[in-house]
């Protein structure tokens, strides 16, 4: 084996692993299950798998605590694109990483990326090539879809006998970048925001008195908690949410956390905001 594919079962993950297929490159596939992927996403990944072992292409899945468990022992939910995004490193980073110490010590594996430039702005100047990542343990990173547009994409897609999904890759659902569209698509009565908002008021308060949302109020419309969210994200344009949640209104006990920098607006990291992380391991 030469290289190893991550892959999140997403659109370009699969023209990504094609694509390899048909240039007859001697390659593996890692998922990296984050423990919040949507309840249907796993079936999505069997796919991946079962079309990997047709062809006798290694597939890995790396597994980890998972985002509730993270977030608690964190006592914090990750900031987008930022420092403070941890569930990236320690969600799929780290269980690579360690995939990568058993099957590759020597560093001799070349890692494969799904990313394109068109996908966003903050990969428009995405290189071909990366020598010695150091999110990847030093190991080269090659991006071959990195100038793919979107039909190209999909011919691929329908090549390897897959669906062109109308939506990202599932694999964290919600992902913490997740926009307005994003939130829009979930329904109201998803078991997954009982979910969240159980974690949330578990969570309690900041040393600022702020809630411990998974979503920022100012990137939600003002909306605290994650219900309020989901109506931003159905609501039209501009939409503000109209009130705070009880359950979020701050009664006099907070706590100190590492992660509270992440809660505060005001300072830079607080503000900056991207739509992807650009490491290598979110997918599309």
């Amino acid at each position: 084996m030469e290289y190893l594919q991550a892959n999140s079962g997403g659109n370009d993950s699969i023209a990504n692993m094609q694509l390899m297929y048909e240039k007859g490159l001697d390659f593996g596939v890692v998922y990296n299950n984050t423990g919040w992927a949507r309840k249907d996403w796993p079936e999505r990944i069997k796919q991946v798998a079962d079309w990997c072992f047709a062809r006798g292409i290694t597939f890995f899945e790396t597994k980890s605590e998972g985002m509730e468990a993270l977030v608690k022992r964190k006592k914090g939910w990750p900031m987008p694109a930022s420092a403070m995004q941890f569930c990236t490193s320690e969600l799929k980073e780290k269980p690579t990483l360690e995939l990568l110490d058993r099957i590759d010590a020597n560093c001799e594996l070349t890692i494969v990326t799904g990313r394109r430039r068109e996908e966003s702005q903050n990969r428009r100047d995405l290189a071909q090539h990366q020598d010695e990542s150091p999110k990847h343990g030093g190991r080269d990173v090659w991006n071959p879809l990195y100038l793919h547009d979107e039909a190209m994409r999909d011919e691929l897609i329908k090549r390897a006998g897959f669906e062109v999904l109308p939506h990202s890759s599932m694999e964290c659902y919600p992902c913490v970048c997740a926009n307005k569209t994003d939130l829009g698509c979930m329904a109201k009565n998803d078991p997954r925001i009982d979910e969240i908002e159980k974690i949330e008021i578990e969570m309690g308060f900041t040393r600022n008195e702020k809630p411990r949302t998974m979503f920022r109020p100012y990137r939600v419309g003002g909306g605290v908690g994650v219900r309020m969210a989901i109506e931003w994200g159905h609501g039209k344009r501009g939409f503000k949410a109209p009130f705070v949640p009880e359950a979020y209104i701050f009664k006099g006990d907070a706590t100190e956390s590492d992660s509270d920098i992440a809660y505060d607006e005001n300072t830079k990291e607080g503000r900056e905001f991207a739509r992807q992380c650009d490491g290598g391991y979110c997918g599309s």
